[in-house]
This record gives structure tokens, C-alpha cells and sequence, in this order.
């Protein structure tokens, strides 16, 4: 049986885990750029015929990761402090809504307020605005 103590933590940790995985996206999105048939580091405007011949850069990505892990004993009692702030309905709500946003912001010209956008993005701002409904899916 799930507890309401359990959805608490699970989602406190799934909080946590998605907003390392915001700032991992965010930062290696401006680093790289890739299509079907290139890859490309932003700041060198360099392009490559495929993906292969770019892997020294995406090495960069494993000393991206070692930053995150390590920066946690900086930012981590932040990130914690703020998943506790919280209730699980919201913690829900808001990764929902963020996330929409940071995959409509990865798109060019992508329009926010296209129908599924605006559907998911309702539902997290239902689960913000009443934490409690949560609840009747558990």
C-alpha cells in the first residue's frame, strides 16, 4: 500500500533529479547542437558530417556531469530546501510545467500555446493550485 509519506519522498526525489537534469540540459544546449546528419559545438561553429567524428566533443558531456555531481555539495541543500517547500501535488504540478516549458523552449519557434502544451501545462497547474488531487490517482 502506498502511504502518503511515500508519494512525499518519491516525489521530493524525482524534484531533485529533474532539476539536475534541467541544469545538465540547459548547460549542454548551449554547448551543442546536433541534427540527423551534424553535430556541432555552439561556441566554434564548426560542423561535422556525422555524429562519429564528434565524440571528443561529447566528452565535454562526462566532465558535465562530474560538475553536477560535484557542485551538489553547493547547490544540493538548495535544490533540497526548495523540493521541501513543496507538497507532492505541486512538486508534480511544477515539473509538468517546467518541463513543457524547457521542451517548447528547446524547439525553434515552437509556440507555447499549441493544444497539447496547454493540456499538460493545465494539469500542472491543477496539481499546483490543488495539491490534494494528487491523492485521488494514489
Amino acid at each position: 500500500m502506498i502511504t502518503g509519506s511515500m508519494v512525499e519522498q518519491l516525489t521530493a526525489n524525482l524534484m531533485e533529479a529533474f532539476i539536475y537534469g534541467l541544469i545538465a540540459a540547459s548547460i549542454s544546449g548551449i554547448i551543442f547542437e546536433s541534427g540527423d546528419r551534424y553535430t556541432k559545438t555552439a561556441w566554434s561553429g564548426n560542423e561535422f558530417a556525422g555524429k562519429i567524428d564528434a565524440l571528443p566533443f561529447f566528452l565535454a558531456t562526462f566532465f558535465l556531469g562530474l560538475f553536477i555531481k560535484y557542485s551538489e555539495g553547493v547547490i544540493g541543500a538548495e535544490i533540497t530546501a526548495l523540493t521541501q517547500y513543496f507538497v507532492a501535488g505541486q512538486r508534480v504540478g511544477l515539473i509538468l510545467i517546467a518541463g513543457m516549458i524547457a521542451f517548447n523552449a528547446s524547439i525553434e519557434n515552437f509556440r507555447y500555446t499549441d493544444q497539447k502544451s496547454l493540456v499538460v501545462m493545465g494539469i500542472g497547474g491543477a496539481l499546483f493550485l490543488r495539491p490534494e488531487i494528487i491523492y485521488v490517482v494514489v
